[in-house]
């Protein structure tokens, strides 16, 4: 049925609700409601009531209640579509419902459609003495959560519906709690080093992993190559029987095809001959009356004189009388073959349907156990195994070191200040002015790297003056 659609049927009716959906624009100025605010995307509301399979509700019920719910999300004037479906075990009823007002353009408030229904079916539910435990326990859980919401003391400052001094009463008899103390979230990430090595384990881990499924690839491979030639085989084997059986048919009818032939080519020389005399002709006609009228039954005697006075119409009758025969004959031939051959198919058939099931259960086991063993490549796995790798490794050639230098005895005290010593007449030196000198004289190791690296760039400019874009430093 439909509602607000007029005389449009509902195999059409969904053109007019989207003619709806399109004019709604014009329909909000031509009713003066504002145009502004988010634009409708989802004109079509569709949802289903569905009945327990051992219930058989009657098509007036259910169109009543599919009207019900629709005035109970405010669509009673809304266009649309209701279908109820007798296609499964329960009986069930389709509600598509346009959003858009027929007349305003405005789109209807859908807010919590879901809660609404749910509420609305453990109505009915309990009115007809059906108790659905899962459908009550979800609605007392949305109701306590509503309330919590609305006892919120949000709530009383954005203009709840609920008493502030009572809220506030209440919250003055609770114990106060503690404030927790604050504890500072410190970074917990890891390492570079950390990093590099986790990095390194899972690489292996997945390595280890892709090698398996590599060798584990290669199995299923086999198994449905073993299973598709099984298959191949009993599909050859059945071909091999179905032929065997039609050429038993055909070895069986082969005589009899002899013996009708045969037959037929002596009766058609018989007629031939009895083309020029009527009295033969009379005696043919009169002998072979019920095989030349068929299954009409007998010629009569009105019948027969057509085929008496007239040899042509005779050998044409009895030629048609031959091509029945053949045709009789070739029916049952065909009909005792397909009755061997239908047989052969039905047992291959079922031995098809044992063998593919069994080959499925094999390769579903098989693809178990490639997954458990998948899964048993863990982390720890790939750690032991590069653990281990690493201690097998040969290990690197370390020349050793030179032996030190044998330590000469130092000289005695009064040798050293006499080495020392300058020459007699030199004047003493400034002590002040060579220590300046050697702050002064940077040794060329201690150039920084940068240094460097402005120096190498100087000369690289007076090398190339039309090459530097100031972007090489």
């Amino acid at each position: 049925m439909t509602q607000h659609l007029g005389e449009t049927s509902p195999e059409e009716a969904w053109r007019a609700m989207r003619n709806t959906w399109e004019d709604r624009t014009k329909l909000k100025i031509l009713n003066g409601v504002p145009t502004t605010g988010r634009d409708n995307k989802t004109p079509v509301l569709h949802y289903t009531l569905a009945w327990h399979q051992d219930d058989k509700p009657s098509p007036e019920h259910m169109q009543k209640m599919a009207l019900e719910t629709l005035k109970l999300m405010g669509l009673v004037e809304h266009q649309a579509v209701i279908a109820a479906h007798s296609d499964k075990m329960h009986m069930h009823v389709h509600v598509v419902a346009n959003t858009v007002h027929p007349e305003t353009g405005k789109t209807a408030q859908l807010k919590y459609t879901k809660e609404k229904l749910s509420k609305w079916a453990e109505a009915y539910e309990r009115a007809h003495g059906i108790h659905c435990e899962e459908r009550i326990k979800n609605n007392a859980e949305r109701e306590k959560h509503s309330k919590a919401r609305h006892l919120d003391a949000t709530a009383i400052l954005m203009g709840g519906k609920v008493d502030p001094s009572r809220h506030l009463m209440e919250a003055s008899r609770k114990p106060t709690k503690a404030r927790k103390p604050y504890v500072s979230v410190k970074d917990k990430s890891a390492s570079r080093k950390q990093w590099f090595e986790k990095k390194e384990i899972t690489d292996r881990m997945r390595a280890m992993r892709a090698a398996l499924d590599a060798e584990m690839k290669g199995q299923r491979d086999a198994t449905w190559a073993r299973h598709t030639a099984a298959r191949d085989a009993l599909d050859k084997q059945t071909d091999t029987q179905v032929d065997a059986a039609r050429e038993s048919v055909r070895a069986t009818y082969k005589p009899k095809w002899r013996q009708l032939y045969s037959a037929q080519r002596k009766e058609a020389r018989l007629v031939d001959r009895l083309s020029g005399n009527l009295l033969d002709r009379a005696a043919f006609v009169y002998q072979n009356r019920e095989r030349l009228g068929g299954a009409r039954g007998p010629l009569t005697l009105r019948q027969m004189l057509p085929l008496i006075r007239s040899g042509k119409l005779l050998s044409k009758r009895v030629a048609n009388l031959h091509e029945q025969e053949r045709r009789a004959l070739a029916r049952q031939s065909k009909f005792e073959s397909k009755a061997l051959t239908d047989a052969i198919w039905q047992r291959h058939k079922f031995a098809m349907g044992s063998l593919r099931d069994r080959q499925s259960a094999e390769r579903q086991s098989e693809k178990d156990a490639q997954v458990a063993r998948r899964q048993s490549v863990s982390f720890a796995m790939a750690k032991a195994s590069l653990a281990t790798e690493r201690a097998n490794a040969p290990r690197p050639f370390v020349r050793s070191p030179p032996p030190p230098p044998e330590r000469q005895p130092a000289p005695p005290l009064e040798r050293f200040h006499e080495a020392q010593a300058p020459p007699p007449g030199t004047p003493p030196p400034d002590v002040t002015q060579n220590f300046m000198k050697a702050v002064e004289a940077k040794p060329a190791e201690a150039v920084s790297r940068s240094e460097q690296i402005k120096r190498g760039m100087a000369a690289w400019r007076q090398r190339n003056p039309d090459k530097d874009l100031g972007r090489e430093l």
